[in-house]
């Protein structure tokens, strides 16, 4: 098996519906994504942020204020670089920060 084959499998595998992964629509386009809820912010409660990991094959170019809709539930990519909450990939995935409420949390 080559390395190209590897990756293939460990992707089809890590996005699997049926196993880790979900449906949610990116930007209007429904896709698959691990959904890793309460993200990297430490202002927002849990239920407010989520991480989602997708393939770039499915999001060539993820955008601050994109919509995500997870669950019927509309989110949105954001960053804090003063958190250092930001978008990161590295060739095959891209983990993008997401936020559905973004009234200031005083808590």
């Amino acid at each position: 098996m080559s390395w190209s084959d590897a990756v293939d499998n460990a992707m089809d595998a890590w996005f699997d519906t049926d196993e880790m992964a979900q449906t949610i629509t990116y930007a209007g386009t429904e896709i698959t994504a691990d959904v890793m809820y309460g993200g990297k912010s430490t202002h927002a409660g849990p239920a407010k942020t989520a991480v989602i990991e997708v393939k770039v094959a499915d999001v060539a170019q993820p955008a601050y204020r994109d919509a995500v809709v997870i669950g019927g539930e509309t989110w949105t990519v954001y960053r804090d670089r003063m958190q250092q909450v930001e978008i990161e990939g590295d060739g095959y995935t891209w983990k993008i920060p997401v936020k559905r409420d973004e009234r200031p949390d005083f808590t």
